[in-house]
């Protein structure tokens, strides 16, 4: 994989934030910024810089991250069209039956976070040949996307940086293959786990084979020894049954490797923060349904079902495979778009949100529910998209559709809100830093 960097149009606007308890930590949160005539008009990434009260909103063109990937979208379109072969492509049906408008907006929205450091962050797309690198102190942004010798494969939607060696771990996967899933499927993509050096370019195949696409999610535990990749899924069967989705998990020390299909409708995992062989699944429990004419404007190109209540499965993984310890729910919670575990006041929680605007809370050790925190917008009604928490646990980063909000965890309620000009989506991943000199 060869990686190849061109600046593009941003602008950055900057805002202050009032001064909270000191903290030397940010915020970064990628979204999508509705515009008066689309619901994805343009990327918005805010960073929050709470050492020193200021904030930046760094807004990219969505068509300026869309049309460098055109030409290899279309060459990897199965049908492989002669004659007008990109106008075509507005005529033919995508996964969860999508328009080919509708399907690229979904793949190129930003979905995480990776530091770099300095002032550096990456934002990663859903499912595109690139990522972007924002550079708060430069105010620049550039896009880094794969040459065309590597253009049949794309991105999942993580990158995993080793914090010890600064190389990188992501995953790509066939986009031919992909495509070829709108007519079977079940039909197998090829799929890779890449090391690279974001700096030098080297990178180096850590696994490859039939996996899935739509990876959404690739992480290491803290010895280095298993390596954890999630799919997003969310298809469905001939007898419209959802299939499960797959989990890969690598034993890198010994040279294992298994495929779990038991978290019926997956996406992310974290490991447990003091025992490296315990991690966590999100089994988010909905499935796609695409919205009427006029609702994909409002509304963006599709909506959701409830399959049932969302939960998190925690397992312990073993030289002899993956071993499950039990299962987190409760009745209400419905699509978990995220989840944390992590220590506060000497107890070790899960958080997981769950729609439209709550955060339940519960106990890692015996998974039984301890609360739930409703995320009010004095705004309207809003849904939660993406949270954090802060280094002590006490404080959560909650950024819904309407407004940025930190929350007090025991008494649930706000300390600040910043409220948003338009409804923002973001059912994403935001990241909580140490790195606020910028």
């Amino acid at each position: 994989m060869r990686i190849i960097s061109r600046e593009i149009r941003s602008k950055f606007e900057e805002f202050s934030i009032p001064q909270l308890k000191p903290q030397n930590i940010s915020a970064i949160i990628p979204t999508v910024s509705a515009t008066p005539f689309a619901r994805y008009g343009i990327h918005a990434y805010y960073f929050l810089n709470f050492k020193t009260s200021q904030g930046l909103c760094v807004k990219v063109r969505h068509k300026d991250i869309i049309v460098p990937g055109l030409k290899g979208f279309q060459r990897a379109n199965y049908r492989q069209y002669r004659i007008l072969p990109l106008a075509r492509l507005l005529f033919q049906k995508y996964h969860y039956g999508l328009n080919f408008l509708e399907h690229i907006y979904t793949r190129t929205i930003p979905h995480t976070v990776t530091e770099l450091g300095n002032g550096r962050f990456i934002i990663g797309l859903s499912a595109y040949y690139g990522y972007l690198l924002v550079d708060c102190r430069k105010r620049s942004v550039v896009y880094r996307m794969m040459d065309k010798n590597d253009e049949e494969h794309v991105f999942g939607s993580v990158q995993w940086l080793d914090a010890g060696s600064r190389s990188f771990y992501c995953m790509t996967y066939s986009l031919k293959d992909s495509f070829k899933k709108t007519l079977d499927p079940h039909e197998k993509v090829f799929s890779r786990v890449l090391k690279y050096e974001n700096e030098t370019g080297e990178t180096q195949e850590v696994w490859s084979g039939y996996f899935t696409d739509y990876i959404h999610d690739i992480l290491i535990n803290a010895d280095k020894r298993y390596l954890v990749a999630g799919e997003f899924g969310r298809f469905f069967d001939k007898n419209n049954t959802i299939i499960p989705t797959k989990t890969l998990i690598l034993d890198m020390q010994n040279r294992k490797e298994w495929v779990l299909t038991s978290i019926p409708n997956g996406a992310h995992a974290q490991f447990d923060p003091d025992d490296p062989e315990i991690v966590y699944f999100s089994n988010h429990n909905f499935a796609f349904e695409r919205n009427r004419f006029l609702g994909r404007f409002t509304k963006g190109p599709y909506g959701v079902k409830f399959l049932g209540p969302a939960s998190v499965h925690k397992y312990r993984l073993t030289p002899q495979g993956p071993e499950k310890i039990g299962v987190f729910s409760s009745p209400d919670l419905f699509r978990m778009t995220n989840f944390h575990v992590f220590q506060c006041a000497g107890r070790k929680v899960i958080a997981a949100s769950g729609a439209p605007n709550f955060i339940f809370i519960a106990d890692a050790q015996n998974l039984q529910l301890i609360k739930k925190i409703e995320i009010s917008d004095p705004d309207g009604p809003s849904y939660t998209g993406t949270f954090s928490y802060s280094p002590d646990g006490q404080k959560l980063y909650v950024q819904n559709t309407k407004s940025f909000q930190v929350v007090d965890l025991e008494t649930g309620r706000p300390d600040y809100i910043r409220s948003l000009r338009f409804d923002h989506s973001c059912g994403n991943h935001m990241l909580v830093s140490g790195d606020t000199d910028w």
